[in-house]
């Protein structure tokens, strides 16, 4: 054994670390847009814009903006763009307070999502990625969860064996592809299945 710092926790950002709300988004970015809710869903997820941001389409936030832009004729500022994007996130105290407390190892993030979340999001909620000494957003990795490669990648940028990584996440099959990749992971629906998975 490495010890305790050879150990690391991951989470998943949205549906662990932070409460997740597809719905309120599409709500407040139609309000921001100018357009109803479905019309939002239809030009920025169901067009599979978002899916190709959380890929790495697009290089920075400024990039996701400016296509967000042309995509549906917003003039706006950012601000009140980025917030609307982000407006599905919110964090969970309780996740919050208990990664604060487990200091017995590395803790880091393994999200599927794009650049402007990652920018955004750690600047509105930086008490939030307190805890975190890694970040991994697909959009930087080789691929999205559940594909192995991601995990494999995720597990040799963090150099430590497959086993020692412990992995929450709200989806099933990120979690069968975790397991698959010899990690010990558990689907999280409350912050006791957090709490477990700590031990």
């Amino acid at each position: 054994m490495e010890g305790d710092r050879g150990r690391v926790l991951l989470a998943d950002l949205g549906g662990v670390v932070f409460s997740f709300d597809h719905e309120h988004r599409l709500d407040v970015l139609g309000e921001c847009l100018g357009l109803p809710p479905g019309r939002v869903d239809e030009l920025l997820w169901r067009s599979g814009f978002s899916g190709d941001c959380d890929a790495g389409r697009y290089p920075d936030a400024a990039a996701v903006r400016a296509q967000i832009r042309r995509i549906t004729g917003y003039a706006g500022v950012d601000e009140p763009l980025d917030r609307a994007w982000c407006s599905a996130f919110r964090p969970d105290p309780d996740v919050i307070e208990l990664l604060g407390r487990h200091r017995s190892g590395r803790q880091g993030v393994f999200t599927n999502n794009g650049p402007l979340e990652e920018e955004v999001l750690t600047r509105q909620y930086p008490d939030a990625f307190g805890p975190f000494e890694d970040l991994f957003f697909c959009w930087r990795l080789s691929a999205n969860k559940p594909d192995p490669a991601v995990y494999r990648q995720v597990t040799d940028l963090l150099a430590v064996p497959p086993g020692q990584i412990s992995f929450a996440d709200d989806s099933a099959g990120n979690v069968a592809a975790a397991r698959a990749c010899g990690w010990h992971a558990v689907r999280y629906r409350s912050v006791g299945d957090l709490g477990a998975l700590i031990g």
